[in-house]
């Protein structure tokens, strides 16, 4: 887990100095305390920043290149089944001087050439320059866990350079002119938090590389290859009980070799099923001392650390619980926008910085459990239209009224009645907008902007409409998830690892009838079902996960005058002219006097404000 830079001329030659590369690495020391190195490559350089997790020698340091210099390498993540690549590699007559996954990468394409990437279990963003083609081979995981952003600078004259990092700060060092706003992915973000889905950044000029995704680079200019989809051919298992046991299996195998690491590993700890799976299921093949890591927020009756507590004390791990105030809000906000390169659209963001902050003092490596809400179902009131849907479509009338009464009994005649409307009323969300008026709040190149985003691809289309919305997700709010927890760990020089993320996993659970992921108005259930025999019935019968949340509703109501007024009500903002003042005191007295719950759009307008501030300003 590193950082990542570099620059390639499309011309036939540039001048480049070593310090040019340095400048883009000292942007970002926390993502490589412990080595930092360049390389310079014909009409260009390779930088890196080193966060050593395997094999802490010098001798695996980046950037690294095989001994005859024909191919290098800067890479930053993780190949968990580095061991049995290398031994297949081996096998085919490679030497391996180190024990790093890195010289496997690099050894993996010099055989199979840019086919190698789809031997690779893990997340990586990596650019490999190959002398004898003179290009760079890049790539990106297939679910964009590790960032890749890239730009092709016209400054410097000619067919320009192309530019890459692992942050868009390190591109600003090299090419300063790039920190123009894109009011478009601005738009999207503030009305339909929209983000990570685009390989548009907040940057006009910059990209980012999507997922799954290889880029050829050389003097003729950028080409593209998707190198792995989604599947949607061949059936999973049927059966539930068939599929929780073969579930089990991925699973256990995904988080076995996430654990390889020569530095401390530790997990975060929520009382919903995700994390606490994948805690119970380690003990089952590890025994040693173990640390957890839980939000809390005591009093609040969404604190789910006594529940976390408890657990790990029952699995013999040691519990750490990490209390958010609001103490230091708009300093933790104002380092996550940094570190993230973009305003920040969820406060989740913050007790996820106040645990990676915790954790760096005891572990190098974090156990986490995103991905899986998004790949089985776990955002019940949203997959529940579908999985009714489905239930009528293939004529199961009584499992569809059985859904829609257990729907009722699990979250209320209200929400079910209110799901009704909302989808019997065309353009009700919209109305909302206009009645608590968040459209009049955008002002300036806001206004008339985009709220709506419809990628150019139409999406793969799969057997029943659970897994088309599943699908959906994944490649939508999860892109995003992922951004941030890498930008957050990151930002603590913490390597993250997602076990439900593993590819295995991934094609297993959309292979799956979207019946064993939704069933009696509850997500998850195939999941559940695999780990019910490891986990407490307290923890997996539950109503529903509430992962990292905040209580920025009664924030902003009670410390208005601390953490919001400083901001949206500072001369710098209303000379900005992005927002209308007067709408946004509006806005803000309805929340104060609570008439209407706005405190997530509030946040979206700061982390905007501070955005401009930290990157366009100066």
């Amino acid at each position: 887990m590193c950082g990542i830079a570099g620059l390639f001329s499309l011309d036939r030659e540039m001048s480049l100095d070593v310090p040019l590369v340095e400048r883009m690495l000292d942007t970002m020391p926390y993502r490589g305390p412990d080595a930092s190195g360049v390389q310079i490559i014909p009409a260009g350089g390779l930088g890196h920043r080193r966060l050593s997790i395997l094999d802490l020698r010098p001798e695996s340091n980046q950037p690294f290149a095989l001994e005859d210099d024909s191919l290098s390498i800067t890479y930053n993540g993780e190949i968990f089944n580095y061991i049995e690549i290398r031994e297949e590699l081996e096998s085919l007559g490679h030497y391996f001087r180190t024990t790093s996954d890195t010289e496997v990468v690099l050894r993996a394409y010099r055989q199979w050439g840019r086919d190698a990437v789809k031997r690779f279990n893990g997340m990586w963003a990596f650019a490999i320059y190959d002398r004898d083609q003179d290009a760079l081979f890049c790539s990106r995981d297939r679910f964009g866990i590790k960032p890749f952003y890239y730009a092709v600078d016209r400054t410097t004259g000619g067919g320009g350079r192309f530019i890459f990092a692992s942050e868009i700060k390190a591109m600003l060092a090299a090419s300063p002119s790039l920190a123009e706003p894109d009011f478009d992915s601005l738009s999207l973000m503030l009305r339909s938090q929209i983000t990570c889905e685009r390989d548009d950044t907040f940057f006009a000029e910059i990209k980012r590389l999507p997922p799954a995704q290889n880029l050829w680079v050389d003097r003729d200019g950028l080409r593209f290859n998707t190198y792995w989809e989604y599947p949607t051919e061949g059936d999973g298992p049927s059966d539930a009980d068939v599929a929780a046991e073969q579930l089990a299996e991925i699973l256990s195998d995904a988080l076995r070799i996430r654990m390889r690491s020569d530095v401390p590993v530790g997990s975060t700890l929520s009382g919903g099923t995700d994390s606490s799976a994948l805690a119970c299921m380690l003990r089952e093949f590890y025994q040693q001392p173990h640390e957890t890591f839980t939000a809390s927020y005591p009093g609040m009756p969404f604190d789910e650390a006594p529940i976390a507590a408890q657990l790990s004390q029952d699995l013999g791990m040691n519990s750490n619980l990490v209390q958010a105030t609001t103490t230091e809000f708009l300093d933790t906000l104002k380092r996550c926008v940094f570190h993230m390169d973009s305003p920040v659209h969820t406060p989740a963001v913050l007790p996820l910085w106040n645990i990676m902050e915790a954790m760096r003092k005891k572990v190098v490596v974090a156990i986490e459990g995103q991905g899986a809400d998004e790949l089985f179902g776990g955002y019940a009131t949203q997959v529940f239209p579908s999985a009714f849907a489905d239930r009528l479509a293939g004529g199961h009338l009584v499992d569809g009224a059985r859904e829609l009464l257990a729907h009722r009994s699990h979250w209320g005649s209200g929400q079910t009645a209110a799901w009704i409307a909302r989808r019997s009323i065309p353009g009700s969300h919209a109305s909302l907008r206009r009645i608590r008026g968040d459209e009049a709040v955008y002002a300036g190149p806001l206004a008339n902007r985009p709220a709506n985003w419809t990628p150019g691809t139409p999406p793969p289309k799969f057997k029943d409409r659970v897994t088309q919305l599943l699908y959906s997700q994944h490649t939508g709010g999860l892109r995003a998830l992922l951004h941030y927890g890498d930008s957050i760990s990151m930002a603590h020089s913490i390597e993250s690892r997602l076990p439900f993320m593993d590819y295995r996993l991934v094609e297993f659970g959309f292979r799956l009838p979207g019946h064993l992921k939704f069933r009696n108005a509850h997500g998850k259930a195939v999941l559940k079902d695999a780990v019910r025999p490891l986990v407490p019935a307290r923890i997996v019968d539950t109503r529903g996960k509430l992962g990292f949340v905040t209580p920025i509703s009664k924030w902003f109501r009670d410390q208005a005058g601390e953490i919001v007024h400083p901001v949206l009500r500072d001369e710098r903002c209303r000379a900005r002219g992005l927002f209308d003042s007067k709408q946004i005191d509006r806005a803000l007295d309805q929340h104060a006097s609570g008439r209407f719950d706005v405190s997530n759009h509030v946040f979206r307008w700061i982390s905007t404000e501070l955005w401009f501030q930290e990157f366009i300003d100066d």
